[in-house]
């Protein structure tokens, strides 16, 4: 997978989209790297202290 594949991917991510639905959406990417994308967009959202994470759409 090219950056720019990466990148669609985790926008896709930034949306709210779970993983199964990505895998749905991208069935030429590898289960792995979908997931592996998905994870670390997912590790690095801000956490507040009750433990829910943060998004910010500035669209």
């Amino acid at each position: 997978m090219n950056k720019k594949d990466q990148i669609t991917v985790e926008n896709f991510v930034s949306t709210g989209m779970e993983l199964e639905t990505l895998y749905t959406c991208f069935p030429d990417f590898s289960k792995e790297e979908i997931a592996e994308i998905y994870n670390n967009y997912k590790d690095n959202q801000p956490v507040d202290v009750d433990g829910h994470t943060m998004s910010i759409n500035c669209s």
